[in-house]
């Protein structure tokens, strides 16, 4: 009998690991004055799994041994039965290491270990990981529109419009979805996320004439939407 290993990444809402880890929410809030966050998972899978679980900054594809982060993760390794839960604890050990005027990201990330799947020849090993966004958010922040203070604009360069949005608050905005003049733009997963105090610049196949209007949908904390609509700069 041979084996074979797969490994898959899921990036988006809802965090379902292979039908068997469930964790709760779709981000990790750490409030600067916070003495700890926790995270809440649950196995609603039939057989125990192993689950590896570490924080990092942005990269990936980094080994978490060479991660070098401002926060203590709780239990890295643990096993979690069928239809049991589980909670990660997280712990920042150095704040004043952190930006005290906006929101800094992390990536809390799970790893289910291998299960096995029998499918009569071959026995497939399946490897799943999670990655969700983990925001450290100074106390002194208190009024979070969720992107409603974004500002849109559209430059022609002589071959194309280019979509230009700036996030003038100081936490992340998530942006769900973008229309202009009713038509839906493509939206890469590079920019979706816009930091604080920063843009990003998307192509348009089509002109876009005057006075048109962007509407456009942003996902808050509790991982729901919100819906906007602004007039176009120029």
């Amino acid at each position: 009998m041979s084996t074979k290993i797969i490994i898959s990444f899921f990036f988006c809402f809802p965090f379902l690991v292979q039908a068997s880890i469930v964790v709760t929410g779709t981000r990790v809030i750490y409030p600067s004055n916070a003495r700890e966050v926790t995270v809440k998972l649950k196995n609603n899978g039939d057989s125990p799994v192993l689950l590896q679980s570490w924080i990092d900054n942005g990269d990936p594809t980094v080994d978490p041994a060479d991660i070098n982060i401002p926060f203590v993760l709780t239990p890295p390794v643990t096993r979690v039965n069928s239809q049991k839960g589980q909670v990660l604890r997280i712990r920042n050990t150095n704040e004043n290491s952190l930006p005290s005027d906006k929101e800094s990201i992390f990536w809390l990330n799970v790893l289910e270990i291998p299960t096995s799947v029998d499918d009569g020849n071959n026995k497939i090993k399946i490897a799943t990981r999670t990655r969700m966004k983990l925001l450290y958010r100074p106390d002194s922040l208190k009024n979070n529109t969720f992107g409603s203070d974004l500002e849109w604009s559209v430059v022609h360069d002589g071959i194309r419009d280019t979509l230009t949005y700036k996030n003038k608050s100081a936490y992340f905005v998530s942006l769900n979805e973008v229309n202009i003049s009713s038509n839906k733009i493509e939206l890469p997963l590079d920019k979706a996320l816009i930091a604080p105090g920063g843009n990003q610049h998307i192509s348009l196949k089509n002109r876009v004439v005057n006075d048109t209007r962007v509407k456009y949908t942003t996902i808050n904390d509790d991982g729901a939407i919100v819906q906007f609509e602004k007039k176009l700069g120029k």
